[in-house]
């Protein structure tokens, strides 16, 4: 009687299978984590916000969900990035951003947006090559291209650059 009652409440599926689509193997999944990385004195010097993550079985990289990347630069400049997508690169400490990047610093009240970048977490670097736009107080500018130093708080726009003046 005992056998047949919790043969009755065992699940006809299994709980963990691998995705029918494509035949990989799901290695590990996040639903709205938080990466949080610490400075040598401690303080938290960068915090990355998903809504999901998932890397494949033998895969060298984790796409993401809904990413949030914040970060501090010298004179306690504060960044925000946010964007829809993206590819994080944990052996090299790169974050490949798309689907709307916004870029935000807190201090300067300037955002920039493009379509996709690259974020070099380790140098607190990035760089896209997708059209941007950088809007300021009282001007926007827009390129090609650009660089961004999180560190010394520098965008440079590449390519066709224009900027107007409000």
């Amino acid at each position: 009687m005992s056998v047949s009652f919790w043969q009755s409440l065992t699940p006809a599926t299994p709980l963990f299978e691998p995705k029918e689509s494509d035949g990989s193997v799901v290695e590990s999944y996040v639903k709205g984590g938080t990466r949080t990385q610490f400075s040598p004195t401690g303080a938290a010097s960068e915090v990355m916000h998903i809504g999901s993550a998932e890397r494949q079985l033998g895969s060298e990289k984790t796409n993401l969900k809904s990413i949030r990347y914040q970060t501090q630069g010298d004179n306690d400049l504060r960044w925000d990035i946010a964007a829809d997508a993206g590819v994080l690169y944990e052996r090299s400490s790169e974050l490949a951003l798309q689907d709307g990047v916004t870029v935000y610093e807190a201090t300067n009240q300037a955002t920039l947006k493009t379509e996709t970048m690259r974020l070099y977490m380790d140098q607190k670097r990035a760089e896209g090559h997708d059209a941007v736009s950088l809007t300021g107080r009282g001007s926007k500018t827009t390129g090609a291209g650009f660089e961004l130093d999180l560190v010394a708080n520098t965008a440079t726009l590449k390519g066709n650059v224009r900027t107007q003046y409000e």
